[in-house]
C-alpha cells in the first residue's frame, strides 16, 4: 500500500511538474503558441487536434522532452481512435525525437521504424526520407557510422528526386559529419560545401551555422587553423544560430584556439560553453566542455582546477549511465508489481471458491439438520402408536448421524485438498512468472543483438546494390568488411546460444580422457600471440609440465580459449597477459619457479589468495590462472560476472564485440567436469582468472 501511494504522490508530482514546463514554454513563446493553445484547450478529437498536439510538442522538444513525449503521446492515442495513419506517423516520429533528445537510442528507434513502416505503406515518401535521416542520426550517435551513411544516402536520393532542397541540404550534412567521423577528411569537406550552398541558396540562417561550424571543425582536423577560426567565428557570428549549435561552436573554438597555443582563449571560451550548456539543461555538452577545460588546465600546469572539471566529467558521465540503469530498473520494477498484483488476484479468486465451497457444505448440513428436526417431531408425536415404529425412527436418526459425520468429514478433506492445491498452484505461478520474465529477457536480448548487425547489412548491402556509384573501392572494401563482422557476430551470438541450450538440456556428452592440461593452456596461448601483438599485448606462459586431469579436451579448450580471448579483448594496448599451470602445492613457491619474467614493467604474479601450504588429506588439484591488466570488475560487475548475457562496465579494447555469454558457459563446462572456476579482481587492477580441476591422483581418491 506505501509503495501505491508513493506512486500516485509522484505520478501527481510529475504531473504538476510538465504543467509548469508547459506554461513556461508558452509564456516563453507566446506568439508561437498561442494558436496551438487555443486549438488543443477545446479538447476535440479529430485532424486538427492531433496536428496541433504535435507541432506544439516538437516546438519543446529540445528543452522539455517529456513534455514533448507526453503531447505526441496524447496526439497518438486520438490517432488511433480515428484510424488517422498520417497523424499516426507523425505521431510516433515526434515520441522518436523526445527520445533521441534524452539519449534513448533503442526506444527511439523502435518509433522511429513503426513510422518509417506506416510512411512506406502510404506513399509517403517525403516522410520516409525524413525519417531514414533519423534513424540515420540515431546510429550516428552510437557511432556505427557506415550503418547512419546507408540511411543518410537513401534519404538523399529521395529528397533529390523530390527536388526538397531543404532536407536534402541536411542529408548532405549527415553524410559529411559522417565521413568526418570515418577520418575520410576529404569527402566530409565537399559534402559540408554543398550542404553551405544550398543553405545559403534557400536562405537557412540556422542550418548556415550549423554547416560553418561542421566546415570549421573539419579545417581543425586538417591543420588549417586559420581556416577553421574563419569558419567558427563566421557560424557564431549568425543571428539566428540555436544554443546548441553555439555551445558546440564555442567547444570547437575552444580547441582552435588550444591548438594554437592561445590557451587563456581556449579557457575563457571553453568557460563561456560550460555555462550556456548548464542553463540550457544540456548535459552531454556540459561534458564536453569539462573534458576540454581539465585538459587545458593541466596544460597551464593549474592541476587543482584541471581536478574539479575532470571530477566534474566525470560525476556527469557516471549520472547519465545510472540514469539509464534507473530507467530500466523502474521498467523492471512496475513489471514486477504487476506480476505481484496478478498473483494476489489468483489467490483471491481461490480464496473465494473455497468459501462458496464451504457454504454449501453448511447449507447442506443445515438442511439435513432439519430433516433430523423433523424426523424427531414426527417420531415424538407417534411414540405412542407403536415401540416398533420408535425404534426405526431412532435407527433412522443414527443412520442419518452416521451420514451427516461422513460428509463432514468428506467436507474436511475437500478443504485439506483445495489448501493442497492452492499452494501447488502458488508454486507453479511463480515458476512460471521467472520461467516467463527469463524468456522475455532472453528473446529481448537476442533480438537486440541480432538486430542491430542484420539492420547494418541490410542497409550495406542495399546501398551497395543501388548507389554503388557514389563510392570508391576503399569504400566498399570497407563496407563489405563490415558485413563480415557482422555476420561474424551473429554467427558466435548463435553458436554460443546453441552451446547453452545444450549444456542445459542435458545434451552436452562428456567424453572424459586423461589429459597433460599445461600442453592445452600452452597450445591456446600460442595461438593468440598473433592477435594480441595487434594490440602490442605480450602473453607470458609459465607451467609444470605433466599437470594431468580427467577432462573432456574439447570442453578444457573451449575454457582455455575463453578465458584467454576475454583478457586481451579487454587488455589495454601495450599491456600483459600473464597463462600460469600449477599444482595446488606449486602456488608457495618462488616468482621464478613459476616462470614470470619480473623485469616486465608493472609485472605483478597472479597468485590467488589460496596460497597456504596443502595437507595431504586434501585433493590435490591443477589449476589454470589467466591474469590480464585491464580495468578490473566493480562490486555490480562480480555479482552477474557468470550469468547468462552479463552486460558488465568494462568494454573492449580493440573494437571487438562480445555476446554476454562465454563465462556462463565457461562456468558450465568446468562444472560439468568436476572442478570450479572463481575470479579475483579489483577496479582499476586487472582481472585474475582461476579454474582448479581435480587431477588423476584427486578423481582415483574419489
Amino acid at each position: 500500500m506505501t509503495r501505491i501511494v508513493n506512486n500516485i504522490l509522484r505520478t501527481i508530482a510529475l504531473m504538476l511538474c510538465v504543467g509548469q514546463f508547459v506554461l513556461q514554454a508558452w509564456s516563453q513563446q507566446p506568439s508561437v503558441q498561442d494558436s496551438l493553445r487555443g486549438v488543443i484547450a477545446r479538447g476535440g478529437r479529430d485532424t486538427n487536434t492531433i496536428k496541433a498536439l504535435n507541432d506544439y510538442a516538437m516546438s519543446v522538444h529540445e528543452t522539455f522532452p517529456d513534455t514533448t513525449r507526453l503531447f505526441a503521446t496524447k496526439a497518438l492515442g486520438i490517432a488511433d481512435s480515428l484510424n488517422y495513419s498520417t497523424g499516426r506517423a507523425r505521431s510516433l516520429n515526434v515520441i522518436g525525437v523526445s527520445y533521441f533528445i534524452q539519449n534513448n537510442y533503442e526506444k527511439a528507434l523502435e518509433f522511429y521504424l513503426q513510422a518509417l513502416t506506416l510512411r512506406e505503406n502510404a506513399g509517403d515518401m517525403g516522410g520516409v526520407a525524413a525519417l531514414l535521416n533519423n534513424v540515420g542520426m540515431v546510429y550516428r550517435d552510437m557511432k556505427d557510422y557506415v550503418t547512419a551513411l546507408s540511411y543518410y544516402f537513401r534519404a538523399k536520393h529521395l529528397n533529390d528526386s523530390l527536388q526538397n532542397r531543404l532536407f536534402l541540404s541536411r542529408n548532405l550534412n549527415n553524410i559529411g559529419s559522417a565521413y568526418e567521423e570515418l577520418a575520410a577528411y576529404d569527402s566530409a569537406l565537399v559534402y559540408h560545401q554543398r550542404s553551405l550552398a544550398l543553405k545559403e541558396i534557400i536562405g537557412e540562417k540556422q542550418g548556415m551555422a550549423t554547416s560553418l561550424r561542421n566546415i570549421g571543425r573539419v579545417y581543425l582536423k586538417l591543420g588549417r587553423k586559420s581556416d577553421a577560426f574563419e569558419m567558427l567565428q563566421k557560424a557564431l557570428s549568425v543571428p539566428e544560430i540555436s544554443k546548441q549549435t553555439m555551445v558546440q561552436t564555442l567547444l570547437d573554438l575552444s580547441e582552435t584556439y588550444h591548438s594554437g597555443k592561445h590557451e587563456k582563449a581556449a579557457i575563457s571560451t571553453a568557460e563561456r560553453a560550460v555555462l550556456m550548456s548548464r542553463e540550457m539543461g544540456a548535459v552531454l555538452l556540459e561534458q564536453n566542455a569539462h573534458e576540454l577545460l581539465s585538459r587545458y588546465k593541466a596544460s597551464v600546469e593549474d592541476h587543482r582546477s584541471a581536478l574539479e572539471h575532470y571530477q566534474r566529467f566525470i560525476a556527469i558521465r557516471d549520472s547519465l549511465f545510472n540514469d539509464k540503469s534507473t530507467r530500466r530498473l523502474a521498467a523492471l520494477q512496475t513489471n514486477y508489481e504487476i506480476e505481484r498484483q496478478r498473483n494476489q488476484i489468483a489467490l483471491l479468486t481461490n480464496d473465494k471458491k473455497l468459501q462458496e465451497t464451504v457454504r454449501t457444505a453448511l447449507i447442506g448440513g443445515a438442511a439435513l439438520l432439519l430433516i433430523l428436526l423433523l424426523i424427531s417431531f414426527i417420531a415424538y408425536r407417534n411414540k405412542r402408536r407403536s415401540e416398533h415404529q420408535l425404534q426405526e425412527t431412532n435407527v433412522e436418526i443414527l443412520r442419518q448421524q452416521d451420514l451427516l459425520s461422513d460428509q463432514s468429514q468428506e467436507i474436511e478433506l475437500v478443504n485439506t485438498a483445495l489448501s493442497e492445491n492452492n499452494e501447488q498452484l502458488a508454486e507453479a505461478n511463480s515458476s512460471l512468472t521467472a520461467l516467463n520474465t527469463e524468456k522475455d529477457e532472453f528473446f529481448g536480448i537476442v533480438a537486440h543483438d541480432l538486430k542491430n548487425p542484420l539492420n547494418g547489412i541490410r542497409g550495406l548491402a542495399d546501398m551497395m546494390l543501388h548507389y554503388a556509384g557514389d563510392f570508391d573501392e576503399s569504400q566498399k572494401q570497407q563496407f563489405l568488411t563490415s558485413i563480415v563482422s557482422a555476420s561474424e557476430r551473429m554467427f558466435e551470438l548463435i553458436k554460443n546460444l546453441l552451446d547453452v541450450n545444450a549444456i542445459e538440456r542435458g545434451g552436452f556428452t562428456l567424453n572424459p580422457v586423461v589429459a597433460d592440461v599445461s600442453t592445452h593452456a600452452e597450445i591456446v596461448a600460442d595461438s593468440y600471440r598473433t592477435r594480441a601483438a595487434q594490440k602490442q599485448i605480450v602473453i607470458h606462459y609459465a607451467g609444470e609440465k605433466g599437470i594431468c586431469a580427467t577432462v573432456d579436451e574439447t570442453a578444457l579448450h573451449q575454457v582455455l580459449d575463453n578465458l584467454v580471448s576475454n583478457a586481451v579483448k579487454y587488455s589495454p594496448h601495450g599491456k600483459h597477459v600473464w597463462v600460469v599451470v600449477s599444482s595446488h602445492q606449486s602456488l608457495v613457491s618462488s616468482h621464478q619457479s613459476l616462470g614470470i619474467d619480473r623485469s616486465t614493467p608493472n609485472d605483478q604474479t597472479p597468485m590467488t589468495n589460496d596460497q597456504a601450504p596443502i595437507t595431504n588429506n586434501q585433493p590435490l588439484m591443477a589449476r589454470v590462472v589467466v591474469r590480464d591488466e585491464g580495468p578490473g570488475l566493480n562490486e555490480n560487475d562480480k555479482q552477474q560476472l557468470f550469468g547468462k548475457f552479463a552486460r558488465l562496465s568494462a568494454q573492449p579494447t580493440g573494437g571487438e564485440h562480445s555476446t554476454g555469454l562465454g563465462l556462463s558457459i565457461v562456468k558450465k563446462l568446468v562444472e560439468l567436469m568436476n572442478g570450479r572456476v572463481w575470479c579475483e579482481s579489483e577496479l582499476g587492477q586487472g582481472a585474475t582468472f582461476i579454474v582448479e580441476l581435480p587431477t588423476i591422483q584427486a578423481s582415483e581418491e574419489k
